[in-house]
């Protein structure tokens, strides 16, 4: 255990700094473009590829990829170097599909801005200009995932440090600022983050190869995991996208005022949800190999327990003191006094979703260490859904605008975080009291 929370401490020391980082450039960004219709195309479109990137990046590929590498042992790097291929085949797919047809991910993502041409034209540009990031991203997240199952966590941590400092680079030293500077710079990040981490894997004499041939025996463990990874790691994401679908037909800057939100409920998550999750997977994994639930048992109940107690004093920050926070981080330049008052507003919506997605992502490590992804599927689709149809509820029902949509975030959160700690429970695998 002192060696597990050493690990996590490392990991949010470095996740800490990416996310100081991440607030200087959503400073420089909404200093620069406000809460206008570029950053609202900023803000949906590049979700785009973040989805796919939860799906094949550092979310879904690490969490079934990191148990996988740790039962291949003897066939190590045929077993990689056959995920490797198939994941260059499928994310060229999509790259390509993007470039061609644009206009398939804006209806799909972005059906709002079919009502301005202008807009709809624009969102087009930076969707095939931004799209090959998810190639660039999704091998930086392959390379993490084997320095992961080393248990080397702090590089895999730094690196968003190098996205945002290039993209403050760019916004800062560009005489005029716009949607193609910024898409350029994305890709000139995901670059640099490439390299960086393919230095660590080659110096741990892994050399990634194509192959012709595949293993289906030695990859069906791995496909076993990564459908109900998809789940585990995108449901967020996914829960996210469809706010930011349902306020693209809302007043211009809802999106803005959502991901701003948004990204103030990402820096505890990162802090603690993700690096305690991420950390605690391969630890987790031998036990359950070792049959040691028991000691299983005892760690995952620990962790809980500091999870619930951050997720509450989140709460509680967010309301006490968000309206400050957002003043102070976000309110110059273009960004208005209204701006801040309707961020606010969207915070106040999603803080009670920290109280379940904290220990949310590390029940979800958990489902993965005992080989129960079955549950991460239920749990993704249950939540989903539900977030849908309070989606449409609190929209157009209840006329909620923006803050009924991060609402439905939480609410759905909540549904799914009792389902899984029940479940858990009546397992003997989390014993709070």
């Amino acid at each position: 255990m002192n060696k597990f929370w050493k690990s996590s401490a490392a990991f949010s020391f470095f996740t800490l700094i990416s996310r100081i980082f991440g607030y200087l450039r959503d400073l420089v960004l909404t200093s620069l473009l406000g809460a206008s219709s570029a950053h609202d195309i900023f803000v949906v479109i590049f979700r785009i590829p973040n989805v796919f990137r939860s799906f094949f990046g550092e979310g879904a590929l690490t969490q079934s990829l990191v148990p996988s590498i740790l039962e291949a042992k003897a066939n190590l790097n045929s077993f990689l170097n056959q995920v490797f291929t198939l994941l260059f085949i499928t994310l060229m797919f999509f790259v390509i599909i993007a470039e061609v047809f644009p206009g398939i991910f804006i209806s799909l993502f972005a059906p709002g801005f079919y009502e301005d041409p202008e807009k709809l034209k624009a969102a087009s540009d930076f969707l095939r200009l931004v799209f090959p990031y998810i190639l660039l991203i999704s091998f930086t997240a392959f390379f993490g995932a084997v320095q992961n199952s080393k248990k080397v966590f702090q590089i895999v941590a730094a690196t968003p440090i190098i996205f945002n400092i290039t993209l403050i680079s760019f916004a800062l030293l560009s005489n005029e600022f716009n949607l193609e500077i910024l898409g350029i710079s994305i890709l000139i990040a995901g670059v640099i983050q490439l390299i960086l981490n393919f230095s660590v894997v080659f110096y741990f004499n892994y050399l990634p190869k194509f192959v012709t041939s595949f293993d289906k025996e030695i990859l069906k463990s791995f496909f076993n995991k990564l459908i109900p990874a998809f789940f585990a790691a995108g449901i967020y994401q996914l829960n996210v996208l469809v706010d930011t679908v349902f306020a693209s037909f809302l007043v211009t800057g809802s999106p803005t005022w959502l991901y701003l939100s948004e990204r103030l409920i990402q820096f505890p998550l990162g802090l603690f949800g993700v690096a305690l999750a991420l950390v605690a997977l391969p630890n987790m994994t031998e036990l359950f190999l070792e049959k040691k639930m028991l000691e299983l048992r005892e760690q995952s109940t620990k962790v809980l327990r500091v999870l619930i107690l951050l997720g509450l004093a989140c709460v509680l920050g967010a309301f006490f003191f968000g309206e400050l926070a957002i003043r102070l981080l976000f309110l110059r330049g273009e960004f208005t006094f209204f701006d801040v008052g309707m961020t606010f507003l969207a915070l106040q919506g999603y803080a009670l979703s920290m109280l379940f997605i904290l220990p949310q992502k590390f029940f979800n490590s958990i489902f993965f260490a005992i080989s129960k992804t079955n549950m991460v599927v239920v749990t993704g689709l249950i939540s989903l859904i539900s977030n849908i149809i309070f989606n449409y509820y609190f929209i157009y029902q209840l006329d909620l605008g923006h803050f009924g949509l991060a609402l439905a975030t939480s609410i759905s959160s909540g549904i799914i975080f009792i389902i899984s700690y029940v479940w858990l429970r009546n397992q003997g695998i989390l014993k709070l009291i």
